[in-house]
């Protein structure tokens, strides 16, 4: 075991993920067990043969394995991950989401070093059983931003150096500066217009309301801008309703619809290639994995003035902060950025020096890795 605490050695990673949905956390967990196998390690999946995640997963080419979680204890599938970790023999087990968590609390007890992620605040009291999970089901603990760290510590009492956090991070070579005429070209929008765009899941949290509130406010100034909502329905389609019930209702005057709503999107670096300015009007978030993608093209954001998103987003350096649901102060900031290209330019240029020097996946998984081998040595 002290031999794979070395900075070198290849480890076995048995990922569970108990979660029936697709987000930024399943989302997160495929990148980084792709990257794994990209260098060397081993990743196995263990998650509900129904989820969401598990086909994702199929697809990927990843080595995935169907585990039941219906419960916290789901005694079938227990004794079928037991079965895979005896076989396998993973060198560290990494848990999401509260069902997992307790299925990677028994094994803690066991022994076998047990991490924790937490993509989300925890309520200010939360039921002893939770507190005990956190407290003695893991090793240590990763939040995905310092503000979740805080959080933790503060709700569950523990002590800080058993927390790391981890935040999002962007594949350079996927994400770059480059032609967007392709995105462009398919909505008929010239390459000379100012086009700004919230993507992410259609969530009444991402704050797209707010956006398209917003851009009515910009459009009453500026009616050559232009704007885009791209991202699909995360369950029911009543936001995507109330959003094109709001189009039409309140910008009838357009022959040309000024805001598109593309849907779901698998090319996402072409988008952020065509847009001038990323817009993040969360109403609540941690570091969205939208906010690095836009840096490592070279293209500002706008984002409110919440959760984890300051911790990336530096107010008149990288991008501009204004309060959430406060749409005119968001329309302000875009008025602000497309009239001062120059300063677009640069606010651009300083993200994109932030991604390429903090935000890579290498320097993430690195740190991540470094978080594992802590856990297997105890080291703090």
């Amino acid at each position: 075991m002290q031999a794979k605490a070395s900075p070198s050695a290849p480890l076995t990673i048995l990922e569970l993920e108990s979660s029936m949905n697709w987000g930024g956390q399943e989302e997160r967990l495929l990148r980084e067990m792709i990257w794994f196998k990209k260098h060397g390690h081993r990743a196995i999946l263990a998650c509900p043969q129904s989820s969401a995640t598990f086909q994702r997963a199929v697809d990927a080419g990843l080595d995935v394995r169907p585990v039941s979680m219906r419960m916290n204890f789901d005694l079938p599938g227990f004794l079928r991950l037991a079965a895979l970790v005896r076989r396998e023999k993973p060198d560290i087990i990494h848990t999401r989401s509260s069902k997992d968590a307790w299925f990677g609390f028994w094994f803690h007890w066991f022994g076998i070093p047990v991490v924790r992620s937490r993509h989300i605040t925890l309520a200010p009291q939360i039921p002893f059983g939770r507190k005990l999970i956190y407290r003695c089901g893991c090793r240590r603990l990763i939040a995905s931003a310092e503000f979740i760290a805080d959080n933790m510590r503060s709700v569950i009492g523990i002590s800080p150096e058993r927390v790391d956090v981890i935040g999002e991070c962007v594949d350079p070579e996927e994400f770059h500066p480059g032609d967007g005429s392709t995105f462009r070209n398919e909505f008929g929008i010239a390459s000379d217009t100012p086009l700004f765009a919230v993507v992410g899941m259609l969530r009444g949290e991402k704050g797209q309301m707010t956006f398209v509130r917003a851009a009515r406010e910009v459009l009453r100034k500026r009616p050559d801008i232009r704007f885009a909502v791209v991202g699909g329905n995360a369950k029911s389609t009543r936001l995507e309703n109330n959003i094109k019930d709001f189009l039409k209702t309140e910008l009838p005057e357009f022959s040309t619809p000024p805001i598109i709503m593309t849907g779901f999107r698998n090319d996402i670096p072409a988008v952020m290639r065509a847009i001038n300015c990323l817009v993040v009007p969360s109403l609540k978030d941690a570091q969205t994995l939208v906010i690095p993608q836009a840096f490592a093209t070279g293209k500002p954001v706008i984002g409110s003035r919440v959760g984890g998103i300051p911790e990336l987003v530096e107010d008149g350096v990288n991008g501009l902060l204004v309060e959430p649901k406060n749409y005119e102060a968001l329309a302000d900031a875009m008025l602000k950025i497309a009239s001062n290209p120059t300063m677009a330019a640069g606010l651009g240029q300083a993200g994109l020096n932030l991604a390429l020097q903090e935000l890579t996946a290498d320097h993430k998984m690195t740190l991540l890795l470094t978080s594992y081998r802590r856990a297997i040595s105890r080291t703090k």
